[in-house]
């Protein structure tokens, strides 16, 4: 009688101890050494896939919890309900395992906000996020062959250059590059908007011609109130049979075949590329770089003028234009004599070709070229 008496009490004891030990362990969880100080943060990221044992041996290694083996059991017992979703976190360490597995279940991972700036190609576009460790090289080009996305927009072309539309983006490490690239085709698709292509139809121009020449003006200047006079330019030249002969189409060029060193030199205009405007007749095959809002409605409303040439202004930071070709050399010079007067060392190289660089369209003769690239 009296070992039935003590079995139950020591049942009860044993429940007892398992319980508080229970309690104890718990407690551990929710408040680990530190914890209500202001911890350090780490960044701990999760690949899809990975297992319940490996992630919380990843949250171990960072700091964030005290012992896995512990997390993981009271995980099974008590939180299996809640998923734990893969991404890149940040915690303080350490931290209470309900918060950890809180935030996880919710999937609050770290959000990166990457720049696009107008003007930049699909490349150097996309290495703004592979720089942040967000998809990768092959993953993008994969991505920027899919002109399905653009339906009725991109035909005759290989890629969506030009059709990544400049903006400020949100994305998170598990992002796909796919998921990027069909996010900024919608956007182009938002800004590219019905009076626009109603615009260009007028010009007689396709979606994809109207793109091509915004890109150009896009690289050729950076002062919005000449976008539309710089297209006028072009609708001049290409009117009377006159080659473009737009330097930022030769970088293209250059850049697309990795040969760009970072500055354009005289010999790179006789480059053989169908995007090299001194080699060949009419607007390159596509786009040279995604142009912003301003550039796409400047090429569909250009300025009526008798312009036919440009060149850098120095004291301006814009462009002086000339009807005649006479006219544009006395420009060049007074550009020449500007650029001497501020300091410019006489021989010194070309400067890198861009928005502010001395661009100047000239005419077909070999002297026009000579005498607008010094």
């Amino acid at each position: 009688m009296n070992a039935r008496r003590r079995f139950p009490r020591f049942v009860l004891l044993a429940l007892f101890f398992l319980a508080a030990l229970a309690a104890y362990l718990y407690y551990r969880l929710e408040n680990p050494p530190g914890s209500r100080r202001p911890g350090e943060e780490v960044t701990v990221e999760i690949p899809p896939g990975t297992s319940t044992s490996e992630i919380f041996r990843r949250l171990r290694r960072a700091g964030v919890i005290e012992d896995a083996r512990l997390a993981e059991v009271y995980y099974r017992l008590h939180r299996h309900k809640t998923a734990l979703q893969a991404g890149e976190y940040r915690f303080r360490h350490p931290m209470p395992i309900d918060e950890v597995i809180n935030r996880m279940g919710r999937g609050d991972v770290v959000r990166h906000v990457i720049v696009v700036p107008e003007g930049l190609t699909a490349e150097e576009t996309f290495e703004l996020f592979w720089k942040q460790g967000i998809g990768g090289p092959e993953a993008f080009q994969s991505a920027l062959v899919g002109t399905e996305l653009v339906p009725g927009l991109t035909r005759g072309v290989s890629d969506l250059e030009g059709f990544l539309f400049p903006d400020t983006y949100v994305v998170t490490r598990t992002t796909s590059a796919r998921q990027i690239v069909d996010r900024m085709v919608a956007n182009f698709q938002q800004h590219f908007t019905p009076e626009i292509e109603r615009r260009a139809e007028a010009l007689e121009m396709t979606t994809r011609q109207a793109v091509t020449l915004a890109s150009i003006v896009q690289r050729e200047t950076a002062v919005k109130s000449e976008g539309p006079i710089i297209a006028g330019v072009y609708r001049n030249r290409l009117r009377r049979g006159m080659r473009l002969q737009a330097d930022p189409t030769v970088v293209y060029a250059l850049k697309r075949d990795g040969k760009w060193t970072g500055t354009l030199h005289r010999s790179d205009y006789d480059y053989e590329s169908p995007y090299n405007t001194y080699m060949h007749d009419g607007l390159p095959p596509g786009p040279i770089c995604s142009p912003g809002a301003d550039a796409l409605r400047a090429a569909v409303n250009p300025a009526r003028t008798a312009y036919l040439y440009f060149v850098a202004d120095p004291t301006n930071g814009g462009h002086a234009f000339s009807a005649t070709f006479e006219d544009h050399l006395i420009a060049i010079a007074m550009a020449k004599r500007a650029r001497s007067e501020s300091g410019a060392a006489a021989g010194e190289a070309p400067a890198p070709i861009g928005p502010q660089a001395p661009v100047t369209p000239g005419a077909q003769e070999t002297p026009a070229r000579a005498a607008g690239k010094s």
